[in-house]
């Protein structure tokens, strides 16, 4: 018996990929985005410069996988953490 591996789809680019290839983040409890597990819905998004920087500048204030309106300050801010914290590919 196979068993498949996780997939999901990026917030940025909107492509599908496994889970362990992707950064997690969450929406806080103050309405915020914190990267990593939280409690509740959250979304993914590859640690890409590209994947973020779309992300970052697309019109929809609503993220669908956290079915939540997000401003662009907040979405800024994430990223800021993202960068800090990870090594992006280009």
């Amino acid at each position: 018996m196979s068993k498949t591996l996780p997939a999901r789809t990026c917030v940025g680019c909107g492509e599908r990929d496994l889970q362990s290839q992707m950064s997690r983040f969450a929406l806080g409890p103050d309405g915020v985005l914190v990267p990593g597990f939280g409690n509740g819905r959250g979304g993914y998004l590859h640690p890409r410069r590209g994947c973020i920087q779309a992300f970052l500048k697309t019109r929809s204030k609503f993220v669908r996988s956290l079915r939540a309106v997000v401003s662009q300050e907040i979405r800024a801010r994430l990223i800021a953490q993202i960068e800090t914290s990870a090594v992006l590919s280009s």
